[in-house]
């Protein structure tokens, strides 16, 4: 564990472009780290908290997602259509690397200069390297500016040119766009379990409460996304 400075939080980094330097730059140094994540080759204690690489990432995805629906006794059909929607759209499998599991604005600090740490390792694991990449770019993380696909801090272009300059094996956008359906499903997801939490009593919350809504607008973003006139 170390000290380190800088801004975290995703809406301010957005916002205030005294931070994190140039926007660009940032941005390819961003996808530069992603790059470098995906080389990683965990040692053996590392490996065995992993546990086995999952043949394919995709139907864990999904699969992970529809049983925690399925346990939930209040039903949301919109967030069943797009799971089946991942379904029958999903990418063969390719390669499996380690991943950070959470990597988007928020999740790393800036200072005036640039990024300064990537935060929030806690989700780590084994799956598909553009799962990393749809999560960054997926509109919900992007806040105030959906116009930058990088994360709300620059164009997508700018993050793959620094994930390929690093050695990053760029995948097919199509590949990238799935996992973005993905990360606002489980980001859903998420949104219900913390909103289950005030609701059910375990943690009285109104920060819970009001993430729960969140639910019902990346549900409605998904059945945009995943409309038969959208595939």
């Amino acid at each position: 564990m170390a000290w380190v400075g800088g801004a975290g939080y995703g809406p301010k980094v957005v916002r205030d472009t005294t931070l994190g330097g140039d926007r660009a730059a940032l941005g390819r140094e961003l996808g530069r780290q992603l790059a470098l994540i995906h080389a990683i080759d965990p040692d053996p204690a590392l490996a065995a908290i992993l546990g086995p690489r999952p043949a394919d990432p995709a139907v864990v995805a999904v699969s992970g997602l529809r049983g925690w629906l399925d346990a939930r006794p209040a039903p949301r059909p919109g967030l069943e259509w797009a799971l089946r929607w991942a379904e029958r759209h999903a990418p063969s499998p390719d390669r499996v690397t380690l991943t950070h599991q959470d990597f988007r604005t928020g999740n790393f600090l800036v200072d005036a200069d640039g990024l300064t740490a990537v935060l929030d390792w806690e989700f780590a694991a084994w799956s598909d390297p553009a799962c990393d990449l749809g999560w960054f770019c997926a509109e919900c993380w992007r806040f105030s500016r959906p116009d930058l696909e990088g994360g709300g801090i620059a164009p997508r272009a700018d993050v793959l040119a620094g994930y390929a300059a690093a050695g990053g094996i760029v995948p097919d956008p199509a590949r990238v766009r799935w996992w973005e359906v993905m990360a606002h499903a489980r980001w859903a997801v998420i949104a219900l379990q913390q909103g289950d939490r005030h609701a059910g009593g375990a943690e009285r919350s109104l920060h819970l409460a009001l993430t729960g809504r969140i639910a019902d607008t990346l549900e409605h973003r998904l059945l945009q996304m995943t409309a038969p006139e959208a595939a």
